[in-house]
């Protein structure tokens, strides 16, 4: 014979159906990154490289250096941000520094590099 308790605890076990079905469930998939989009509509053109312009901009104490953004496992190699510190984009082709450097340039810094 079977005590309350015991009772209890048979039916708090799921069963093995309920188990097998939950396993056939797939994993829910990693939600797609949205494409980022620029901060300002124009930019102001340089008279030297964005990866110049980011390297004087660190050396002047105008921005801190940023943490170094992990890289995806599926990431272009062959593609370095010296801004991001990791590969997948260049730094030419980087948005995030780009608004930053426009951010500063409007802010009055950086004045040397526009043409």
């Amino acid at each position: 014979m079977k005590t309350e308790s015991q009772t209890l605890y048979y039916h708090s076990q799921p069963d093995k159906t309920q188990i097998r079905e939950k396993s056939f469930f797939p994993l829910p998939l990693a939600r797609p990154r949205e494409a980022r989009l620029p901060k300002f509509a124009n930019y102001t053109p340089f008279n030297t490289s964005r990866g110049r312009v980011l390297e004087e901009a660190l050396s002047a104490g105008l921005m801190p250096t940023p943490r170094k953004a992990a890289t995806s496992r599926k990431a272009d190699t062959s593609k370095h941000c010296r801004f991001h510190q990791n590969y997948g984009h260049t730094t030419k082709k980087c948005l995030a520094l780009k608004d930053k450097i426009e951010e500063l340039i409007q802010a009055g810094h950086l004045r040397q590099f526009v043409r």
